[in-house]
């Protein structure tokens, strides 16, 4: 075998394999291809700094091999990308059926405020039936005449709304559990 026929079969450096693989088409940097050379010992380096061309070649096809992706690898990909969304989705229920626990256990401000206007509001209505209904005889115990009973009722009733007007235009005072 001639050494020229030897040279046509090698190329005679890495970096003018590396051109070659460019020229190619292949996307691979200098230093991938120096660094594949010195740690997976291929394609060969020879004593010479020679680089055999058909190495190169099959180098650069199991580049094209490597940047198509694997179809398994996708698919793991996707199966762990929905467990993750799935388990998120769990999660985000799981807090909010929390949340929804929580709420259950309290009353809203509103809510609250309106059951206590509807307690005074019946609280009055039950005071003025009972004093309506005992008129007679909270003016027979004052020692007076029952016919003016009817005055009496009025005038306790007047009491009993300037009671309630003091209570509601004045301000409560609540301190909220959890408040400081």
């Amino acid at each position: 075998m001639s050494s020229q026929a030897f040279q046509a079969e090698y190329f005679r450096s890495r970096k003018e394999a590396h051109d070659w693989l460019i020229e190619q088409g292949y996307a691979v940097s200098i230093g991938k291809f120096y660094q594949d050379i010195k740690e997976k010992g291929f394609p060969v380096l020879n004593p010479d700094k020679t680089v055999s061309k058909y190495q190169v070649a099959v180098y650069g096809k199991s580049l094209e091999n490597a940047q198509q992706p694997d179809p398994s690898a996708l698919e793991r990909l996707e199966a762990m990308h929905r467990k993750e969304r799935a388990e998120a989705e769990i999660a985000e229920m799981k807090a909010e059926r929390m949340r929804r626990e929580e709420d259950a256990e309290w009353l809203h401000s509103s809510l609250a405020w309106s059951v206590v206007a509807g307690l005074i509001g019946n609280l009055r209505d039950v005071v003025r039936r009972h004093l309506h209904d005992a008129q007679i005889d909270i003016a027979k115990a004052a020692g007076g005449d029952i016919a003016r009973a009817p005055e009496v009722y009025e005038a306790v009733d007047q009491v009993i709304s300037q009671a309630r007007n003091e209570v509601a235009g004045s301000e409560l005072q609540i301190q909220w559990e959890g408040e400081e």
